[in-house]
């Protein structure tokens, strides 16, 4: 293999460490106020404190305190097919938890504070040594954190205006049979607002907007001859905005609707920099071309009896990117659907929510070839699905 191939093989195989969070997998069920909803109305959803986190604005119909703390584990799978070979067939799997904790806290009559941590994006995969990917990954680690701080304020009875300030941690290593390129974290910072709106005692309706963050990682580097032992690059976070609405159909039902907007599409070129003037790949734009992610999502809130409510919901996302050209290994998905149920009933005063959901990632093709030559890096199909059970307690 010679240097310049080799040089042209690390540069894409340390940028697939980049779409964990620009696929769309955005793993936000430990922020999500009505899990068994799919997350479907969260953004006026007021039983959880965890509802500050989509819309802060929603802070001003929790009374005088609220806490909510939400646990989980997520089992995720991701099988690869090559087109070429069968026995360059891969597989990584990994069972992980998650966590927010939610607090909100009635200063005045219409001022509200509140604390949101959690969770919100990442996972690990291992795919080991024997796929035909290996060259590029064998495994990857990528986590999200985030504190919010935000405040509430109740203008009168229909309408309350909320914001925040955004505090994000993120930690990045992943391997190759390549190079290994170690931990590194960075923290980046933004602000998110919200504003409420209860025209009757039947309808509710939210709308929120969280800005893009941005971590930038110098990740050390070995393996890989005559290189710098660093490498600059960075990792987006997109916009959010979020609409969300609920409707009482009748004493019992609760109809609940979102329609979410991800801004991928405005990160669309990364740098990578090696710090070595004059490599053949330090300073390289890679183009990334992906496109805004929509999500709409539906649910059911039924109070079954005078203990338990019952829950159900489902959402549709669309693919960040269609061209097989343009995918990548780490964690490739396309368009993705999700099934949830779930129920709530009262232990003494703390509201219990259990919750189930199914994340159905589709398959994607992938034929990725190395830049301005004909040599395949990759060629098949990935398809990928993830379970999540979840249990939260309000009081």
């Amino acid at each position: 293999m010679n240097k310049t191939f080799t040089y042209s093989l690390a540069a894409t195989a340390i940028f697939t460490s980049l779409n964990a969070f620009a696929s769309g997998l955005f793993l936000q069920e430990a922020v999500v106020a009505n899990a068994g909803t799919t997350g479907a109305g969260d953004g006026v959803y007021t039983r959880s404190a965890a509802a500050m986190w989509t819309n802060p604005a929603t802070m001003s119909h929790m009374g005088e305190s609220k806490t909510t703390i939400n646990t989980m584990a997520f089992d995720l799978e991701m099988q690869y097919q090559d087109n070429l070979d069968s026995s360059d067939n891969g597989k990584a799997h990994s069972v992980m938890p998650s966590f927010g904790a939610f607090h909100a806290h009635q200063v005045t009559d219409k001022l509200h504070l509140g604390i949101a941590l959690g969770a919100v994006g990442g996972s690990s995969l291992d795919y080991g040594s024997d796929w035909a990917g290996a060259e590029l990954l064998e495994d990857i680690t990528l986590t999200a954190m985030q504190v919010n701080p935000s405040l509430s304020y109740q203008l009168n009875d229909q309408w309350s205006v909320g914001a925040g300030i955004q505090l994000s941690w993120a930690a990045l290593q992943q391997s190759s049979s390549v190079f290994t390129a170690k931990q590194d974290t960075d923290w980046a910072y933004g602000y998110n607002l919200g504003v409420m709106f209860t025209p009757s005692d039947k309808l509710k309706l939210g709308a929120s907007y969280r800005s893009k963050l941005e971590h930038e990682f110098n990740n050390e580097l070995r393996g890989v001859e005559d290189l710098s032992n660093s490498l600059a690059m960075d990792l987006a976070l997109p916009e959010i905005v979020d609409i969300s609405a609920s409707y009482a159909l009748n004493p019992k039902l609760d109809l609940l609707a979102s329609v979410q907007l991800h801004r991928w599409s405005e990160w669309d070129t990364t740098v990578l920099d090696f710090g070595v003037a004059g490599s053949p790949i330090s300073g390289v734009p890679l183009e990334r071309d992906w496109d805004d992610v929509w999500k709409f999502a539906v649910g059911a809130d039924y109070q079954l009896n005078s203990d338990w409510r019952l829950k159900a919901g489902f959402s549709y996302e669309t693919s960040p990117q269609d061209d097989p050209s343009m995918q990548w290994v780490d964690l490739p998905v396309g368009e993705q659907y999700r099934y949830s149920v779930g129920a709530s009933t009262y232990w003494d005063d703390i509201l219990i929510d259990v919750f189930y959901e199914y994340a159905d990632l589709g398959s994607v093709d992938m034929n990725r070839n190395l830049a301005d030559t004909s040599a395949t890096l990759i060629n098949g199909s990935f398809d990928g699905r993830i379970h999540f059970v979840g249990v939260s307690a309000t009081f």
